[in-house]
């Protein structure tokens, strides 16, 4: 993983690790090393089916491996996937570069003018919309005529059933 892909499946990780559940199951598996599923569920108030979700999206994301052990799955902490998380909060700590020489301080202007540049388009993707806005106005239907229809209708079928009776009589 390198450069913005290196970000973006960290913010993916990051997103997988912001459920408080995850968090604790994580915390449990790190605190005592490999830890069999049968022993993590008693330790939540969870179903089976609730915890293998959460399982599954630690597994995919490489915070946790997963070994097999019969008809058993013992899981534990992935520590690479832990340390690149690890620096990147730690990069967060550093101080800025700042760029001293003419041909830095024209690199660093560069990157600033490309980065506002990008954020400009992506603010006008922001500011329209994907469903077109109509050309005229759609009125809703008149409800006092339905209304007036519907017990028309009613009157002719009441009608119709007297009619009825009156013949088979």
């Amino acid at each position: 993983m390198t450069g913005e892909n290196f970000n973006e499946e960290l913010v993916g990780i990051l997103a997988v690790m912001a459920e408080p559940v995850r968090i604790r199951i994580l915390q449990l598996i790190a605190s005592r090393g490999t830890v069999c599923a049968r022993d993590i569920l008693p330790e939540f108030a969870i179903t089976q089916p609730t915890l293998s979700h959460h399982m599954r999206l630690l597994v995919e994301n490489n915070l946790v491996t997963e070994q097999r052990s019969g008809r058993y799955s013992c899981y534990s902490i992935n520590h690479d996937t832990v340390d690149q998380i690890s620096g990147l909060l730690a990069s967060l700590n550093e101080p800025p570069i700042v760029a001293t020489t003419p041909e830095g301080v024209e690199a660093a202007r560069r990157k600033t003018e490309a980065r506002r540049t990008k954020m400009a388009g992506a603010q006008a993707l922001k500011k329209t919309s994907s469903v077109p806005i109509p050309q005229k106005l759609v009125e809703g239907p008149d409800l006092d005529r339905l209304k007036k229809n519907k017990k028309k209708k009613l009157k002719d079928k009441d009608k119709e059933k007297k009619k009825d009776k009156k013949k088979k009589k």
